[in-house]
């Protein structure tokens, strides 16, 4: 016995949901408890897993396809024609079509008439990992010849994607359809990540302000006002331009993640307030003059 797990994350000609991955997972678990050999066919242009169209179906004694609607469908009935030789069964799915039904020797079937039955993503281990909020930057032209921007950006991309980790934009500019962003969302929003990723000057500020420790990732050579500000308050995690690399993140983020940095979390909040009532004061004694 060999199984064959599939589902829509074994197409490049269709666009999968992280749903339909996590149900391949609960029954790759559910096989690996009961000791049945298998291969996941995944969509070539993941580079893992085995490609369905490059097997010998001879070595599969069944077809498990996971999640995600059947339908009478070019791509299914090729697959499932593929490995006509095959037990052919659909598990956790929603039947659109009988035709798709017809397909399959049998259908464990999600949303039928009158069952309902939850959907396989509830089961498996919760992920812990930290959240990472980012905030890139463009190419900023005020800075020349001497902008890194878009090395920079590229270098954090592959990093996050490389390690896997869970991270969203913090969008910066107020402009945006059909609503203009308010100050208020990117705050909460960087408050609740467990570390900021910064390109930018107000990234770094509003990390410290809301709690996350930041990397400052200066993508500017020589170093510019993401670099002075983290000077001004006294703030560590600095990345000039020409250092930013996974080797750096990764060092940058367990630092980050140790605890070490809480005090100069604290401190740089302090040192901010502290320099606001400076400003304050300079700005009163002006108009008072």
């Amino acid at each position: 016995m060999r199984v064959l797990l599939a589902g829509w994350f074994s197409f490049d000609e269709v666009i999968a949901t992280v749903g339909d991955e996590l149900g391949g997972d609960a029954v790759g678990r559910w096989l690996t408890e009961l000791e049945v050999p298998f291969d996941v066919a995944v969509a070539p242009f993941r580079e893992r897993g085995v490609d369905w169209r490059d097997v010998d179906p001879a070595d599969y004694t069944h077809l498990v396809f996971v999640t995600g609607p059947i339908r009478d469908s070019p791509l299914l009935r090729e697959l499932t024609g593929t490995l006509a030789g095959c037990r052919r069964w659909a598990v956790n799915v929603p039947v659109v079509d009988e035709a798709g039904r017809a397909l399959f020797d049998e259908v464990w079937e999600r949303d039928a008439e009158g069952v309902g039955r939850p959907d396989l993503a509830v089961e498996g281990p919760v992920v812990d990992a930290p959240v990472v909020a980012v905030a890139f930057t463009p190419a900023q032209g005020e800075y020349g010849d001497r902008s890194r921007a878009g090395r920079v950006r590229e270098e954090i991309e592959e990093w996050l994607a490389s390690r896997q980790l869970p991270w969203f934009e913090l969008g910066m500019d107020q402009y945006g359809k059909p609503h203009p962003r308010r100050p208020a969302q990117v705050e909460a929003l960087v408050a609740r990540a467990d570390v900021v990723v910064s390109m930018r000057l107000h990234g770094l500020v509003l990390g410290l302000k809301s709690g996350p420790p930041v990397v400052a990732c200066d993508p500017i050579a020589g170093g510019a006002e993401v670099t002075r500000q983290a000077v001004a308050l006294d703030w560590p995690v600095v990345l000039p331009a020409e250092d930013v690399a996974a080797g750096t993140l990764d060092a940058a983020l367990t630092r980050c993640l140790s605890g070490e940095l809480d005090g100069a979390v604290a401190g740089a909040r302090v040192r901010g307030v502290a320099a606001n009532r400076q400003a304050r004061e300079w700005l009163a004694s002006r108009l008072a003059g």
